[in-house]
């Protein structure tokens, strides 16, 4: 069972990762079996932007709270509508 700071913790990350430009909804999914996470989001992005560049951000907030609590929370993350650069030939 999860404790009330992780609980607040949790809360915290998932309030500023909604205020992402770009991100349209986040969902909280089961982590796969193969993978150790503390928490499992799947992402729909908005039309025409950049999961690498969300993922970035994603990132640092992560940072930002382990530097602000000492506390870090892995996240697996999946994006639904992931814009593919594709090259001209």
């Amino acid at each position: 069972m999860a404790k009330i700071k992780e609980i607040q913790l949790i809360t915290k990350l998932l309030n500023e990762i909604s205020k992402i430009k770009g991100i349209e909804n986040i969902e909280l999914i089961n982590i796969p079996d193969d993978v150790e996470a503390d928490l499992g989001l799947r992402i729909k992005l908005k039309n025409n932007y950049d999961w690498i560049d969300v993922n970035h951000k994603i990132s640092d907030i992560l940072w930002a709270l382990f530097e602000k609590t000492g506390e870090y929370i892995t996240v697996y993350r999946e994006f639904d509508n992931q814009i593919k650069t594709v090259k001209k030939s």
